[in-house]
């Protein structure tokens, strides 16, 4: 009996103290979770591309429990030698915490590989320079036209116009690399000048299947619009409803004209013959 009931009191002994034992360390672990600390967060929309700096920055103080991993606490951090030095790979909202798999570097000295985004690839198409010149730059958003003439099942050749990729960041324009500072280099003496763009794969197959078989066009769209648009091809008939039947009416005038001059340099050939052999 003696027995039992020490068994008892240090059975209830060791279950107090592995009790408090958790509770303590559950206390620590609350206490770790709700100890503020300090984040850097946007103070204004920040585009995809754009480079970060002080202006888009604020510091924040915050449980710790609600920041978010690989978050960033310093202003400074983003700085390296008084310059900015990072870059976003996507839109960061006014608010949001600003973390290391949000931004890369600026690109100096290696190209566009260090900032395409993941999952796509880095595409160069060459564009007439008075396309993209003063227009299109580094960190923009474009769409890609493609306009193609096609034989339809019945023989006939149609001309039309259809999107070939939407919403494309540009990682480059000629030798000026999104994130770094634009060198100072006169594009307008190139004829063409190169654009390189982050594109999915399935978006690569589809932009050279359209440059293959017809002209690819660009065109600007405004940083903060993503909105994908669904809509046919537009062909020629829809711009220009007679196109087909101006055209034929265009050969068989044609025609007619050139039967009218035969006709006409008959007769001069009959005068010039009949002239001949009275002399």
């Amino acid at each position: 009996m003696n027995k039992n009931i020490v068994f008892v009191v240090v059975f209830s002994l060791l279950s107090a103290v592995f009790a408090a034992l958790y509770l303590y360390d559950a206390g620590q672990k609350n206490k770790n979770l709700s100890e503020p600390v300090k984040v850097v967060v946007a103070s204004a929309k920040i585009g995809q591309g754009e480079t970060i700096t002080n202006q888009f920055l604020k510091e924040k103080i915050i449980p710790k429990q609600y920041a978010q991993p690989k978050y960033i606490s310093d202003k400074k951090d983003f700085y390296v030698d008084g310059n900015p030095y990072f870059i976003s790979t996507i839109q960061i909202e006014e608010g949001e915490q600003i973390t290391s798999s949000k931004i890369i570097p600026v690109s100096f000295g290696t190209g566009v590989s260090n900032i395409i985004p993941e999952g796509k690839r880095a595409m160069t198409l060459i564009f007439d320079t008075q396309e993209i010149n003063g227009i299109i730059t580094a960190g923009n958003k474009v769409d890609l036209l493609s306009i193609v003439e096609y034989e339809t099942k019945n023989k006939e050749f149609e001309e039309a116009a259809c999107i070939a990729a939407q919403d494309l960041l540009v990682l480059s324009v000629g030798t000026n690399i999104m994130g770094t500072v634009n060198q100072d280099t006169d594009e307008t003496v190139s004829v063409n000048i190169p654009v390189t763009l982050a594109v999915s794969l399935e978006q690569a197959q589809k932009i050279l299947l359209a440059r293959e078989k017809g002209t690819i066009k660009i065109i600007l769209r405004p940083l903060s619009d993503n909105v994908i648009v669904q809509n046919k091809p537009i062909k020629i008939n829809d711009i220009y409803t007679d196109a087909v039947s101006a055209s034929k009416v265009k050969d068989s005038s044609s025609r007619q004209t050139a039967l009218n001059m035969q006709k006409r340099q008959k007769e001069v050939n009959e005068i010039l013959n009949k002239y001949y052999n009275h002399k």
